[in-house]
């Protein structure tokens, strides 16, 4: 992954984060994103620069074509164009159907569905000029196995699961890869000393929730020609969830 540079949305905090550090450290130079956490941003972006490789700042929300446009003119401008994509900025509203409004539904399908295609539409031109790229979606099981009280973040999961799998057989002659990681429950959103959610436990194989530099290795290994026969694929990262 030696001076490849990858766009990691969503990478000033949890899972993002892991994966910006981890793919500096493989040897990528990295482009960290937000949308308003603006001092973690920097943060990260020291640490990439720690790790001997070259980092940019990008904020702009992954929902606005425009943002997205600027975003990447950015990237290739300062780090060269993207080698690799991981579409991971979300936000998950957790509400019973019925007290959604239309605004609040919108901006649900928007965080993944529209946002995964925006970016992944803005760095494909590049990518299938050099014959070269992997696009990396960071999903949430709840897109396969439904939700209930998280039905919109369930849709735009589940949205943003077929679009990794067409886009993957739509290009897949081009030699752009596209794959998704799929997980249920993340460290950084878990607390031990909160009894209701250590309840869930027994319904992960594994008895705990996913490390954040579980899910790092695996979208650094798809991101890497070790995984050059690869795309379409959804891989759980889920400690077990699915399997139960």
């Amino acid at each position: 992954m030696h001076e490849k540079v990858a766009f990691v949305t969503g990478s000033s905090k949890g899972i993002g984060r892991a994966i910006a550090l981890e793919l500096a450290r493989r040897g990528a130079d990295v482009a960290v994103n937000c949308r308003t956490s603006v001092e973690q941003a920097q943060a990260v972006c020291a640490e990439v620069e720690r790790l001997g490789r070259r980092s940019v700042l990008v904020t702009g929300d992954t929902r606005v074509p425009e943002d997205v446009e600027r975003m990447i003119a950015t990237v290739s401008s300062i780090l060269g164009d993207v080698d690799i994509l991981v579409n991971n900025a979300a936000y998950a509203l957790l509400k019973p159907f019925l007290d959604f409004t239309v605004e609040e539904w919108k901006s649900q399908i928007e965080y993944k569905a529209l946002a995964y295609f925006l970016t992944s539409r803005a760095v494909l031109p590049a990518m299938i000029r050099r014959r070269s790229g992997a696009i990396i979606n960071i999903l949430s099981t709840v897109g396969m196995r439904g939700g209930a009280g998280e039905m919109g973040y369930a849709v735009t999961n589940g949205g943003a699961m077929a679009l990794t799998r067409a886009l993957a057989a739509e290009i897949g002659q081009t030699g752009v890869r596209v794959n998704g990681v799929m997980l249920t429950w993340a460290e950084n959103a878990f607390d031990p000393e909160d009894p209701e959610h250590v309840a869930w436990l027994n319904r992960f194989a594994m008895g705990r929730v996913t490390k954040l530099d579980e899910v790092a290795r695996v979208v650094a290994f798809l991101a890497s020609d070790e995984a050059s026969g690869i795309t379409g694929a959804i891989v759980p990262v889920d400690a077990g969830f699915m399997c139960q």
